[in-house]
């Protein structure tokens, strides 16, 4: 699954949170090719997709597949 930010500060800072909750990311490009998202997303289990998302609910962020 990818989180996608539409800000760069906000990918990394998210990288932090899940990183402290022991959830595994990788950063990778965004696979979208829609302007309005940054450059880079975060690439997580999709078993971790629903704790990810209570940890980063203060943050803007689409998920794609």
């Amino acid at each position: 699954m990818n989180l996608v930010f539409y800000r760069t500060s906000d990918v990394f800072e998210a990288e932090e949170i899940l990183q402290s909750k022991d959830i595994v990311v990788e950063i990778v490009p965004t696979p979208v090719q829609d302007k309005a998202y940054c450059g880079v997303c975060i690439r997580i289990k999709a078993d971790d997709l629903s704790r990810s998302q209570l940890e980063l609910n203060k943050f803007d962020f689409q998920v794609l597949p």
